[in-house]
Protein backbone atom coordinates (compact mmCIF):
# COMPACT_ATOMS: atom_id res chain seq x y z
CA UNK A 1 0.00 0.00 0.00
CA UNK A 2 1.07 3.57 -0.59
CA UNK A 3 0.45 5.65 2.46
CA UNK A 4 0.53 9.31 1.54
CA UNK A 5 -1.55 11.40 -0.84
CA UNK A 6 -2.59 15.03 -1.28
CA UNK A 7 -6.28 15.86 -1.48
CA UNK A 8 -7.89 18.63 -3.54
CA UNK A 9 -7.24 21.17 -0.77
CA UNK A 10 -3.54 20.38 -0.71
CA UNK A 11 -3.73 18.64 2.65
CA UNK A 12 -1.55 15.58 3.10
CA UNK A 13 -3.33 12.46 4.32
CA UNK A 14 -1.62 9.43 5.78
CA UNK A 15 -4.45 7.05 4.97
CA UNK A 16 -3.59 4.64 2.15
CA UNK A 17 -5.20 5.48 -1.17
CA UNK A 18 -3.69 3.00 -3.62
CA UNK A 19 -3.62 -0.58 -2.44
CA UNK A 20 -1.58 -3.42 -3.81
CA UNK A 21 -4.71 -5.44 -4.30
CA UNK A 22 -6.34 -8.02 -6.52
CA UNK A 23 -9.69 -7.75 -8.26
CA UNK A 24 -11.96 -10.71 -7.55
CA UNK A 25 -14.55 -10.97 -10.35
CA UNK A 26 -18.27 -11.22 -9.77
CA UNK A 27 -19.71 -14.67 -9.99
CA UNK A 28 -20.36 -17.90 -8.17
CA UNK A 29 -17.91 -20.16 -6.36
CA UNK A 30 -17.97 -23.37 -4.31
CA UNK A 31 -17.82 -22.83 -0.55
CA UNK A 32 -17.61 -25.28 2.33
CA UNK A 33 -16.93 -29.02 2.39
CA UNK A 34 -19.08 -31.97 1.41
CA UNK A 35 -18.80 -34.11 4.52
CA UNK A 36 -21.12 -36.23 6.63
CA UNK A 37 -20.23 -37.85 9.98
CA UNK A 38 -20.15 -41.32 8.42
CA UNK A 39 -17.54 -40.45 5.76
CA UNK A 40 -14.62 -41.16 8.01
CA UNK A 41 -11.43 -40.99 5.91
CA UNK A 42 -12.86 -42.44 2.72
CA UNK A 43 -12.85 -39.13 0.82
CA UNK A 44 -9.70 -37.03 0.53
CA UNK A 45 -11.59 -33.74 0.78
CA UNK A 46 -13.33 -34.95 3.96
CA UNK A 47 -10.26 -36.28 5.70
CA UNK A 48 -9.48 -33.19 7.76
CA UNK A 49 -12.81 -31.38 7.47
CA UNK A 50 -14.98 -30.31 10.38
CA UNK A 51 -18.76 -30.36 10.65
CA UNK A 52 -19.01 -26.56 10.84
CA UNK A 53 -17.84 -26.43 7.19
CA UNK A 54 -20.90 -28.25 5.88
CA UNK A 55 -22.67 -28.32 3.58
CA UNK A 56 -20.72 -27.67 0.39
CA UNK A 57 -22.73 -24.96 -1.35
CA UNK A 58 -22.57 -22.35 -4.08
CA UNK A 59 -22.30 -18.65 -3.26
CA UNK A 60 -22.55 -15.66 -5.58
CA UNK A 61 -20.52 -12.52 -4.89
CA UNK A 62 -20.31 -9.18 -6.62
CA UNK A 63 -16.92 -7.88 -7.72
CA UNK A 64 -14.57 -6.63 -4.98
CA UNK A 65 -10.88 -5.99 -4.40
CA UNK A 66 -8.78 -7.70 -1.74
CA UNK A 67 -5.30 -6.81 -0.51
CA UNK A 68 -2.65 -8.99 -2.10
CA UNK A 69 -0.88 -9.43 1.26
CA UNK A 70 -1.77 -9.26 4.94
CA UNK A 71 -1.25 -5.88 6.60
CA UNK A 72 2.38 -5.52 7.69
CA UNK A 73 3.94 -3.99 10.79
CA UNK A 74 5.17 -1.04 8.74
CA UNK A 75 1.69 -0.36 7.36
CA UNK A 76 0.10 -0.67 10.76
CA UNK A 77 2.67 1.70 12.27
CA UNK A 78 1.55 4.45 9.86
CA UNK A 79 -1.99 3.94 11.12
CA UNK A 80 -0.88 4.09 14.76
CA UNK A 81 1.04 7.33 14.19
CA UNK A 82 -1.79 8.93 12.22
CA UNK A 83 -4.60 8.07 14.63
CA UNK A 84 -2.98 7.59 18.02
CA UNK A 85 -4.32 4.05 18.12
CA UNK A 86 -2.72 1.82 20.75
CA UNK A 87 0.19 -0.12 19.21
CA UNK A 88 0.46 -3.90 19.54
CA UNK A 89 1.80 -4.81 22.99
CA UNK A 90 4.91 -6.58 21.69
CA UNK A 91 6.30 -3.50 19.95
CA UNK A 92 9.19 -2.03 21.91
CA UNK A 93 8.40 1.54 22.87
CA UNK A 94 5.41 1.49 20.56
CA UNK A 95 7.67 1.30 17.49
CA UNK A 96 8.34 -1.37 14.89
CA UNK A 97 11.80 -2.92 14.82
CA UNK A 98 13.41 -2.50 11.39
CA UNK A 99 13.87 -6.24 10.90
CA UNK A 100 10.14 -6.90 11.42
CA UNK A 101 8.72 -4.12 9.23
CA UNK A 102 7.54 -6.44 6.45
CA UNK A 103 6.21 -9.17 8.72
CA UNK A 104 2.42 -9.37 9.08
CA UNK A 105 1.21 -7.37 12.05
CA UNK A 106 0.03 -9.61 14.91
CA UNK A 107 -1.25 -9.20 18.46
CA UNK A 108 -4.19 -7.24 17.05
CA UNK A 109 -7.78 -7.78 18.12
CA UNK A 110 -10.76 -7.82 15.77
CA UNK A 111 -11.54 -4.22 16.81
CA UNK A 112 -7.95 -3.17 16.01
CA UNK A 113 -8.18 -4.79 12.59
CA UNK A 114 -11.57 -3.24 11.90
CA UNK A 115 -10.36 0.21 12.94
CA UNK A 116 -7.39 -0.04 10.56
CA UNK A 117 -9.60 -1.22 7.70
CA UNK A 118 -11.98 1.71 8.13
CA UNK A 119 -9.10 4.18 8.35
CA UNK A 120 -7.66 2.66 5.18
CA UNK A 121 -10.99 3.30 3.43
CA UNK A 122 -11.82 -0.38 3.25
CA UNK A 123 -13.25 -3.08 5.47
CA UNK A 124 -12.54 -6.61 6.68
CA UNK A 125 -13.52 -9.39 4.26
CA UNK A 126 -16.55 -11.53 4.86
CA UNK A 127 -15.96 -15.27 5.21
CA UNK A 128 -17.26 -15.82 1.70
CA UNK A 129 -15.03 -13.12 0.23
CA UNK A 130 -11.99 -14.54 1.96
CA UNK A 131 -12.72 -18.11 0.85
CA UNK A 132 -13.40 -17.17 -2.77
CA UNK A 133 -10.17 -15.15 -2.97
CA UNK A 134 -8.21 -18.06 -1.48
CA UNK A 135 -9.94 -20.95 -3.18
CA UNK A 136 -11.01 -19.79 -6.61
CA UNK A 137 -14.28 -21.01 -8.08
CA UNK A 138 -13.52 -24.74 -8.33
CA UNK A 139 -13.74 -25.89 -4.70
CA UNK A 140 -10.07 -26.87 -4.36
CA UNK A 141 -8.82 -28.01 -0.96
CA UNK A 142 -5.75 -25.73 -0.72
CA UNK A 143 -5.06 -22.44 -2.53
CA UNK A 144 -2.55 -24.22 -4.82
CA UNK A 145 -4.51 -27.43 -5.46
CA UNK A 146 -5.82 -30.55 -3.76
CA UNK A 147 -2.71 -31.85 -2.00
CA UNK A 148 -0.36 -30.09 0.36
CA UNK A 149 2.55 -31.92 -1.30
CA UNK A 150 1.61 -30.69 -4.79
CA UNK A 151 3.28 -27.29 -4.50
CA UNK A 152 6.71 -28.77 -5.25
CA UNK A 153 9.50 -26.32 -6.00
CA UNK A 154 6.96 -23.48 -6.18
CA UNK A 155 6.29 -23.83 -2.48
CA UNK A 156 9.34 -22.07 -1.08
CA UNK A 157 8.73 -21.27 2.60
CA UNK A 158 5.27 -22.84 2.42
CA UNK A 159 6.04 -24.83 5.54
CA UNK A 160 8.13 -22.29 7.43
CA UNK A 161 7.63 -22.64 11.19
CA UNK A 162 7.95 -18.91 11.89
CA UNK A 163 6.43 -15.71 10.47
CA UNK A 164 7.97 -14.61 7.18
CA UNK A 165 7.96 -11.28 5.31
CA UNK A 166 4.97 -10.93 3.02
CA UNK A 167 5.56 -11.99 -0.57
CA UNK A 168 8.10 -14.67 0.37
CA UNK A 169 5.74 -17.66 0.13
CA UNK A 170 5.14 -18.19 -3.61
CA UNK A 171 3.61 -21.59 -3.02
CA UNK A 172 0.64 -20.04 -1.22
CA UNK A 173 -0.63 -17.91 -4.11
CA UNK A 174 -4.32 -18.44 -4.82
CA UNK A 175 -5.88 -18.86 -8.29
CA UNK A 176 -6.65 -15.12 -8.29
CA UNK A 177 -3.11 -14.12 -7.33
CA UNK A 178 -3.72 -13.45 -3.63
CA UNK A 179 -0.65 -14.22 -1.49
CA UNK A 180 -0.20 -15.49 2.06
CA UNK A 181 -3.68 -17.04 2.29
CA UNK A 182 -2.20 -20.06 4.07
CA UNK A 183 0.76 -20.53 6.35
CA UNK A 184 1.77 -17.10 7.62
CA UNK A 185 -0.95 -15.75 9.96
CA UNK A 186 -4.59 -16.41 10.68
CA UNK A 187 -6.75 -13.53 9.45
CA UNK A 188 -9.75 -11.86 11.04
CA UNK A 189 -12.93 -11.70 8.96
CA UNK A 190 -15.99 -9.50 9.35
CA UNK A 191 -18.39 -12.31 10.22
CA UNK A 192 -19.65 -13.76 13.46
CA UNK A 193 -19.20 -17.51 13.82
CA UNK A 194 -22.52 -18.86 12.54
CA UNK A 195 -23.65 -22.11 10.88
CA UNK A 196 -24.06 -22.16 7.12
CA UNK A 197 -27.59 -22.50 5.78
CA UNK A 198 -28.52 -26.18 5.87
CA UNK A 199 -25.95 -27.04 8.55
CA UNK A 200 -27.45 -29.15 11.34
CA UNK A 201 -24.32 -29.42 13.50
CA UNK A 202 -24.76 -27.99 16.98
CA UNK A 203 -21.95 -25.78 18.23
CA UNK A 204 -21.99 -23.90 21.54
CA UNK A 205 -19.90 -21.04 20.13
CA UNK A 206 -22.35 -20.23 17.32
CA UNK A 207 -23.92 -16.79 17.60
CA UNK A 208 -22.56 -13.30 18.14
CA UNK A 209 -19.81 -14.50 20.48
CA UNK A 210 -16.81 -15.20 18.27
CA UNK A 211 -15.48 -13.79 15.02
CA UNK A 212 -14.31 -16.12 12.27
CA UNK A 213 -10.61 -16.53 11.48
CA UNK A 214 -9.27 -17.95 8.22
CA UNK A 215 -5.96 -19.03 6.74
CA UNK A 216 -3.79 -21.13 9.02
CA UNK A 217 -0.45 -19.90 10.35
CA UNK A 218 3.21 -20.73 10.87
CA UNK A 219 2.29 -22.23 14.26
CA UNK A 220 0.40 -25.09 12.55
CA UNK A 221 3.63 -25.97 10.75
CA UNK A 222 5.38 -26.20 14.09
CA UNK A 223 2.51 -28.31 15.42
CA UNK A 224 2.50 -30.48 12.27
CA UNK A 225 -1.17 -29.78 11.58
CA UNK A 226 -0.73 -27.76 8.37
CA UNK A 227 -2.55 -30.34 6.25
CA UNK A 228 -5.64 -29.78 8.40
CA UNK A 229 -5.59 -26.02 8.94
CA UNK A 230 -4.25 -24.75 5.61
CA UNK A 231 -7.42 -25.91 3.83
CA UNK A 232 -9.38 -23.06 2.24
CA UNK A 233 -12.68 -24.16 3.79
CA UNK A 234 -11.31 -24.50 7.32
CA UNK A 235 -12.92 -22.24 9.92
CA UNK A 236 -11.43 -21.09 13.21
CA UNK A 237 -13.06 -18.66 15.63
CA UNK A 238 -12.12 -16.51 18.60
CA UNK A 239 -13.61 -13.76 20.80
CA UNK A 240 -13.21 -10.31 19.16
CA UNK A 241 -10.87 -9.13 21.92
CA UNK A 242 -8.49 -12.08 21.53
CA UNK A 243 -4.89 -11.31 20.54
CA UNK A 244 -1.97 -13.63 19.89
CA UNK A 245 1.26 -13.96 17.94
CA UNK A 246 -0.22 -15.70 14.89
CA UNK A 247 -3.34 -13.65 14.09
CA UNK A 248 -3.32 -10.73 11.65
CA UNK A 249 -5.65 -9.49 8.91
CA UNK A 250 -6.02 -8.07 5.42
CA UNK A 251 -8.52 -5.60 3.95
CA UNK A 252 -11.01 -5.52 1.11
CA UNK A 253 -12.85 -2.72 -0.60
CA UNK A 254 -15.96 -2.56 -2.71
CA UNK A 255 -15.88 -1.82 -6.42
CA UNK A 256 -18.45 0.58 -7.80
CA UNK A 257 -20.70 -0.97 -10.48
CA UNK A 258 -19.55 -0.26 -14.03
CA UNK A 259 -22.08 1.51 -16.24
CA UNK A 260 -22.21 2.79 -19.79
CA UNK A 261 -20.35 2.16 -22.98
CA UNK A 262 -16.65 1.60 -22.50
CA UNK A 263 -17.05 0.66 -18.83
CA UNK A 264 -14.48 -1.90 -17.67
CA UNK A 265 -15.50 -5.53 -17.94
CA UNK A 266 -14.57 -7.22 -14.68
CA UNK A 267 -15.16 -10.79 -15.78
CA UNK A 268 -17.44 -13.25 -17.40
CA UNK A 269 -19.87 -14.24 -14.70
CA UNK A 270 -19.54 -17.83 -13.50
CA UNK A 271 -22.97 -19.44 -13.57
CA UNK A 272 -24.36 -20.46 -10.18
CA UNK A 273 -26.63 -22.92 -11.97
CA UNK A 274 -23.67 -24.71 -13.57
CA UNK A 275 -21.77 -24.82 -10.28
CA UNK A 276 -24.80 -26.17 -8.45
CA UNK A 277 -25.08 -28.91 -11.06
CA UNK A 278 -21.37 -29.66 -10.66
CA UNK A 279 -21.72 -29.85 -6.85
CA UNK A 280 -24.62 -32.30 -7.17
CA UNK A 281 -22.63 -34.44 -9.60
CA UNK A 282 -19.58 -34.47 -7.33
CA UNK A 283 -21.72 -35.33 -4.32
CA UNK A 284 -23.26 -38.24 -6.24
CA UNK A 285 -19.80 -39.49 -7.25
CA UNK A 286 -18.61 -39.28 -3.66
CA UNK A 287 -21.65 -41.11 -2.31
CA UNK A 288 -21.33 -43.84 -4.93
CA UNK A 289 -17.66 -44.23 -4.02
CA UNK A 290 -18.51 -44.46 -0.33
CA UNK A 291 -21.27 -46.99 -0.97
CA UNK A 292 -18.92 -49.24 -2.96
CA UNK A 293 -16.04 -49.00 -0.52
CA UNK A 294 -18.21 -49.41 2.56
CA UNK A 295 -19.95 -52.39 0.97
CA UNK A 296 -16.64 -54.06 0.17
CA UNK A 297 -15.27 -53.42 3.64
CA UNK A 298 -18.49 -54.70 5.21
CA UNK A 299 -18.16 -58.05 3.42
CA UNK A 300 -14.45 -58.33 4.21
CA UNK A 301 -14.90 -57.47 7.88
CA UNK A 302 -17.86 -59.82 8.23
CA UNK A 303 -15.87 -62.68 6.69
CA UNK A 304 -12.93 -62.10 9.03
CA UNK A 305 -15.32 -61.80 11.98
CA UNK A 306 -17.06 -65.06 11.14
CA UNK A 307 -13.76 -66.89 10.76
CA UNK A 308 -12.24 -65.44 13.95
CA UNK A 309 -15.33 -66.08 16.08
CA UNK A 310 -15.76 -69.60 14.69
CA UNK A 311 -12.14 -70.61 15.24
CA UNK A 312 -12.09 -68.82 18.60
CA UNK A 313 -15.21 -70.63 19.79
CA UNK A 314 -13.66 -73.96 18.88
CA UNK A 315 -10.39 -73.04 20.63
CA UNK A 316 -12.17 -72.09 23.86
CA UNK A 317 -13.45 -75.67 24.17
CA UNK A 318 -9.84 -76.99 24.23
CA UNK A 319 -8.16 -76.10 27.56
CA UNK A 320 -4.67 -75.47 26.20
CA UNK A 321 -6.06 -73.16 23.47
CA UNK A 322 -8.71 -71.49 25.63
CA UNK A 323 -6.90 -68.16 26.11
CA UNK A 324 -5.95 -67.91 22.44
CA UNK A 325 -9.48 -68.85 21.42
CA UNK A 326 -10.93 -66.22 23.70
CA UNK A 327 -8.63 -63.52 22.28
CA UNK A 328 -9.47 -64.57 18.75
CA UNK A 329 -13.17 -64.30 19.59
CA UNK A 330 -12.68 -60.76 20.93
CA UNK A 331 -10.87 -59.81 17.71
CA UNK A 332 -13.74 -61.31 15.74
CA UNK A 333 -16.26 -59.22 17.67
CA UNK A 334 -14.21 -56.12 16.79
CA UNK A 335 -14.39 -56.96 13.09
CA UNK A 336 -18.10 -57.65 13.47
CA UNK A 337 -18.55 -54.15 14.88
CA UNK A 338 -16.53 -52.71 11.97
CA UNK A 339 -18.71 -54.63 9.53
CA UNK A 340 -21.84 -53.15 11.11
CA UNK A 341 -20.42 -49.61 10.88
CA UNK A 342 -19.62 -50.09 7.20
CA UNK A 343 -23.08 -51.58 6.61
CA UNK A 344 -24.53 -48.42 8.16
CA UNK A 345 -22.25 -46.24 5.99
CA UNK A 346 -23.44 -48.09 2.90
CA UNK A 347 -27.09 -47.67 3.89
CA UNK A 348 -26.61 -43.97 4.73
CA UNK A 349 -24.81 -43.31 1.44
CA UNK A 350 -27.59 -44.97 -0.52
CA UNK A 351 -30.26 -42.85 1.18
CA UNK A 352 -28.30 -39.62 0.65
CA UNK A 353 -27.63 -40.58 -2.95
CA UNK A 354 -31.36 -41.01 -3.57
CA UNK A 355 -32.03 -37.68 -1.85
CA UNK A 356 -29.37 -35.99 -3.99
CA UNK A 357 -30.95 -37.40 -7.15
CA UNK A 358 -34.34 -36.08 -6.10
CA UNK A 359 -32.88 -32.60 -5.57
CA UNK A 360 -31.33 -32.74 -9.02
CA UNK A 361 -34.68 -33.53 -10.56
CA UNK A 362 -36.58 -30.82 -8.71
Amino acid sequence: MEFSSIDQNGVTSNAPQDWDDVLIPRGAFIMGTDIEPFYGTILAQSRHAKLDETPMHVRFLEVYRIARYPVTNAEYEVFVKATGHTPPPHWTGGRVAANTATLPVVHVSWADANAYAQWAQGRLPTEAEWEKAARGADGRIYPWGNAIQSVGDQGANLLADEPTPVGKRPGTVSPYGVHEVAGNVWEWTADWYQPYEGNTHRESDYGEKHKVLRGGSWLEVRDQTANRYFRCANRLHAPPDYITSNIGFRCVRDVAPAHGKGAPVYSTQISAELLNKYVRQERSKNLQRIRRRAGGRCLTDFGIAALAIGVGSYGVMIPKYAIGGFMLGVIGIGFLFSASVNFWRQWKARNLLNSNKMKGQS
